[in-house]
């Protein structure tokens, strides 16, 4: 027996069609025919695809929001004016029915650092961003470049594919200097471990992890030696003379101590000889 859909195509001139449409002309039946099949073919070569539908269709619209961010609650501080980079560093292997990650595949761009992406340990995660990051620094490996946060602390990446990025903070305003960040991995979209991709985050939001660190401050200037404190109303001027005047004093006693003597002297040498 013939399929039903070789059929509707092949034969527009009898059977169904023929039966339905035998009043009118051949040439409407054809064409009516025709176009019947075309709709069936087209449902049916569509049918297998049912089942990621919705991944298809929601791949356009995937995003990477960074909201960046110190501090809990209404305390929070949003940290404005930093700048990111992100690299596409893996693509994301889907099951046959596409509702789970079967794995990753990395990118040629950066095989010279590839890793068994979806056995990694936190700790090894946060080794080998550092170490994609230098790589990609040395290598010019992000694909978006200088991506600044708004005066919330946000920016936002579109248009992303299945896969794992890097995000790495590039460039610190200057007011954010004491916060520093390590670079990080995101994968899009995020599956929140469901196997319904209607429950996959295909807009996701990463929050880096910054820690506070002291910030140095404007080298100290040699110190200017405070002036010898004087007493009121003199000054190391007055000091000087006065010395002075004491070693004057001195000599003038000195002086007439000598004259005295000399003075006794001549005194006794002039009755000795008038003796």
């Amino acid at each position: 027996m013939e399929p039903i859909v070789h059929n509707v195509i092949t034969r527009s001139d009898g059977g169904l069609f023929h039966r339905g449409f035998g009043r009118l002309p051949r040439g409407i039946v054809a064409v009516c025919g025709a176009v019947v099949g075309m709709v069936m073919l087209l449902a049916v070569a569509l049918a297998p695809f049912g089942a990621t539908a919705n991944a298809t269709t929601t791949t356009s619209g995937m995003s990477l929001t960074i909201s960046a961010k110190v501090g809990d609650g209404d305390s929070a501080r949003p940290l404005a004016g930093d700048t990111y980079s992100v690299a596409y560093v893996a693509k994301m292997k889907l099951n046959a029915d596409g509702t789970a990650i079967a794995g990753f595949k990395t990118n040629t761009r950066f095989e010279a650092v590839d890793h068994d992406w979806g056995k990694l340990t936190s700790s090894q995660y946060s080794a080998a961003a550092k170490e994609v990051a230098a790589y990609a620094d040395k290598h010019d490996g992000y694909n978006r470049t200088d991506m600044r946060t708004d005066a919330n602390g946000k920016v936002t990446i579109p248009s992303l594919d299945y896969g794992l990025y890097l995000v790495k903070r590039v460039g610190v305003a200057d007011a954010n200097k004491a916060y520093k960040c390590d670079p990080f991995f995101v994968t899009i979209p995020e599956t929140n471990g469901s196997t319904n991709t209607d429950d996959w985050d295909y807009r996701v939001t990463a929050s880096p992890k910054f820690e506070q660190i002291s910030v140095p401050g404007p080298t100290p200037s040699s110190p200017t030696p405070a002036p010898t404190p004087t007493a009121p109303g003199g000054s190391s001027i007055a000091k000087t003379g006065a010395a002075v005047m004491r070693y004057v004093e001195a000599v003038v006693i000195l002086g007439a101590v000598a004259f005295a003597i000399m003075f006794i002297r001549t005194q006794l040498r002039l009755r000795r000889e008038e003796r």
